[in-house]
């Protein structure tokens, strides 16, 4: 996540997140369900701008009117949470003028708004010159939501848990061959991430994460298209039939792409392609049909 400084405060851009392989072990007692998930930060991004307010006081703005600015919002939290950190000094000292602007779709298992609440614990803590330990982020951002954790360790890890205990995969920027490209189709419904877990049953053999791993590292689009595997994929395509729509038009791109998936528990699914060039003609085919926003995004680092 890069922090640059802008006049008056500092911006990060936010990024979306694609699960390429999700497999659920099992209910937790705490509620939770607990998961095994691989997680890969793509090229679309909100962006966020922050300025210091003495006066103490939170305030978020958002070009998206559908988005809460309150409390309720995970920014606003992930802020509130921070300054509590700092102490009662903080708390009546530490303001900040947040601006968001939306580019991720919400409800859409791209993990927005937990992006969000990451960049401004990580924007937050250097604005206000708190130096907070990494590991004590690590575990603010876990207190805010199941995601928000990968978003301080992007741009590819290995989740656990409900989400909150991230691996780390170790990529070399200059000398690996990891270099994704995929079609995303963001169609016009959302789904709620509750329903989707309220009407899973949990697997009794559970899918093993290691395939996937490996098929990653490889860098071989083809070898990672053939383990994508999403357990919730089903459930949310019961629960929102217009979905059904989105994969059989994926399908029927046939050997275009190397393999597809719902992300998260959806409503994004992205077709996986061997290049930039092949991802582009699948977004132009998918681009008649009415089924959604297409885009073209890289993932990886």
């Amino acid at each position: 996540m890069v922090i640059r400084p802008i006049a008056g405060g500092v911006q990060v851009l936010a990024p979306a997140k694609l699960n390429l392989f999700l497999e659920v072990l099992g209910k937790r007692p705490d509620g939770y369900h607990e998961l095994e998930t691989l997680m890969v930060a793509i090229d679309l991004h909100d962006t966020l701008s922050f300025e210091a307010d003495d006066s103490g006081r939170i305030a978020l703005k958002c070009d998206d009117p559908a988005l809460p600015t309150g409390p309720e919002n995970l920014v606003v939290k992930a802020a509130e949470l921070l300054r509590r950190e700092a102490g009662p000094e903080g708390v009546s000292r530490l303001g900040a003028r947040i601006a968001l602007s939306k580019a991720i779709p919400a409800q859409a298992g791209l993990g927005g708004g937990s992006s969000d609440a990451a960049a401004t614990l990580a924007a937050l803590d250097r604005l206000w010159e708190l130096n907070t330990p990494a590991d004590r982020l690590r575990e603010l951002a876990g207190q805010i939501g199941s995601d928000v954790s990968f978003f301080l360790d992007t741009p590819a890890a290995v989740c656990r848990g409900r989400g909150e205990r991230v691996e780390p995969l170790s990529l070399d920027p200059e000398s690996s061959p990891i270099d994704f490209h995929a079609v995303l189709v963001c169609p016009p419904v959302g789904v709620r991430t509750p329903d989707v877990y309220a009407g899973l049953t949990p697997p009794e053999r559970p899918e093993p994460i290691g395939p996937a791993i490996d098929a990653f590292l490889s860098g071989d689009p083809a070898r990672l298209g053939r383990r994508l595997f999403n357990r919730l994929q089903p459930v949310a395509e019961r629960i929102e039939p217009a979905l059904g729509r989105v994969r059989s038009a994926l399908i029927d791109l046939g050997p275009s792409l190397d393999g597809h998936l719902l992300s998260g528990s959806g409503s994004a699914y992205f077709g996986l392609a061997r290049d930039r060039e092949a991802a582009l003609d699948a977004a132009q085919r998918l681009g008649d049909l009415e089924i959604g926003t297409i885009r073209v995004v890289r993932c990886g680092p």
